[in-house]
């Protein structure tokens, strides 16, 4: 799988360019043409989304959160063959040095075309208390 630890710190330095610009152009360079997630608030139920629907939800968090850093703690990179990678992780939002946000990911990517891309995932928002 080479270099797949770093195409995944490539994606959080996306994340961080578009949460100081405000602007969610590079977080959304990284998605699949076909990709999908799942957003789940609750037990009990989950939101499907798709591509559009996720860079529409990538602007609005970066506008929102605008000058706040993301953070990945617990990050585990697992290989599933020479081309495809599945990443789970907790992802913090910080401002000041405060956790003003938690969410758990699930990340399946695919490596295409020399390029690292996000299929699918499955995320869990507003978590308990941080764990780091």
């Amino acid at each position: 799988m080479g270099n797949s630890t770093h195409f995944h710190d490539q994606y959080l330095a996306a994340w961080n360019e578009a949460m100081a610009s405000g602007d969610s152009t590079p977080i959304e360079t990284f998605l699949s043409p076909d990709y999908h997630g799942w957003l789940g608030s609750e037990a009990a139920a989950t939101e499907p989304f798709d591509a559009v629907t996720a860079r529409a939800g990538f602007g609005g968090t970066v506008s929102a959160l605008r000058g706040s850093t993301v953070h990945a703690d617990f990050r585990t990179v697992t290989p599933r063959g020479r081309d495809e990678a599945v990443v789970f992780y907790e992802m913090t939002y910080r401002s000041g040095g405060d956790v003003t946000g938690r969410a758990l990911l699930m990340e399946s990517w695919r490596l295409d075309d020399g390029r690292w891309l996000l299929c699918r995932d499955f995320t869990e928002v507003n978590v308990g208390q941080p764990g780091a």
